[in-house]
């Protein structure tokens, strides 16, 4: 129930509103997006903190005089918001279907006030960017701890036929020191789905993704993948895939981290093409590879710090 003495913005849930009779909004955690809202609320009957995600898709809809329900604002676009409404729908469903602990928990998703919600756990932490802005940077520990983790979450959804197509550093949540991957929004049935939407992050999406009719796979997460690699290794975000069809200026890793192997750097280089053929084409030949670099970074990592050990037994 809204107290009457509250003032309503028309864009915001209130405070205290409850959703159906279990789920009372305390607080938006984040400016709206495009297609939605997300808030923090309680589950006042199993007493914990959930996410909610409200179905609130911009420049289409209004919310109602009650300061709840939401109007589709132009009676020709009415059934354009039914089916994104459902497309929104879809997203509970496939994160019910994914039973992994790097996955976000969706607990429930219902239709309400003329709009659909879905209820997710709730994970304290932050986001990948905000927490290598506070912790140092270790490739070894990165790689076992968030990235090797991050895989297994991936390689669950390809083997539903599905793909992310969002993969980027703020939507990855780490808490605990565990990586959450969550917003399926825009994740697809990349065999079932011919015509694609176009929903891009500069620098994160493939060439792939800017076609509404590209063909699009395991792939296309893996290219997102790997420009978090790059991204983390050299702090700069990799050149747009849209600028580098006529002259490819993508610069190497090495060039700006000299740090890291050459073959490590022409692994990550690789399957940042714009050819999808030179990518890996699953997440287990990813893994395999990116394994092989990390064992070899291991080994060089104990050879430098081992130089006179090392010598001693090869001068015997």
């Amino acid at each position: 129930m809204i107290n009457n003495c509250q003032e309503l913005d028309y864009i915001y849930l209130p405070k205290e509103v409850m959703l159906k009779d279990k789920y009372l909004i305390k607080e938006s955690l984040a400016d709206r997006s495009n297609m939605s809202i997300v808030y923090l609320a309680n589950d006042v009957l199993d007493q914990k903190e959930v996410v909610v995600k409200e179905f609130f898709i911009r420049n289409l809809v209004l919310r109602d005089l009650d300061g709840k329900s939401i109007v589709c604002n132009n009676p020709l676009f009415k059934d354009k918001f039914r089916k994104a409404k459902e497309a929104f729908l879809d997203e509970g469903r496939l994160m019910k279907k994914l039973e992994n602990e790097y996955i976000a928990r969706c607990y429930d998703y219902f239709e309400e006030n003329n709009t659909a919600y879905l209820v997710m756990k709730y994970y304290k932490g932050k986001n990948l960017k905000e927490y290598y802005a506070d912790e140092e940077f270790s490739l070894d520990l990165f790689l076992k701890r968030i990235f090797f983790p991050l895989l297994n979450a991936v390689n669950s959804i390809h083997q539903l036929g599905f793909i992310h197509r969002d993969i980027k550093p703020s939507n990855i949540i780490i808490s605990k020191d565990k990586p959450i991957l969550i917003d399926f929004g825009s994740a697809i049935n990349y065999k079932l789905n011919r015509k694609k939407k176009i929903l891009l992050t500069p620098g994160f999406s493939p060439i792939e993704f800017y076609s509404t009719k590209a063909e699009q796979g395991r792939y296309s997460d893996v290219y997102s993948l790997t420009a978090i690699l790059y991204y983390l290794l050299t702090g700069v975000i990799p050149i747009e895939a849209s600028n580098r069809i006529i002259e490819d200026d993508l610069e190497e890793v090495k060039r700006l981290n000299n740090q890291i192997l050459d073959s490590l750097n022409d692994f990550i280089i690789r399957n940042l093409k714009l050819n999808f053929e030179r990518r890996d084409k699953s997440i287990t030949s990813f893994r395999l590879k990116l394994k092989k670099e990390y064992y070899k970074s291991k080994l060089m990592d104990f050879l430098n710090t081992n130089n006179t050990l090392i010598s001693r037994i090869f001068n015997r």
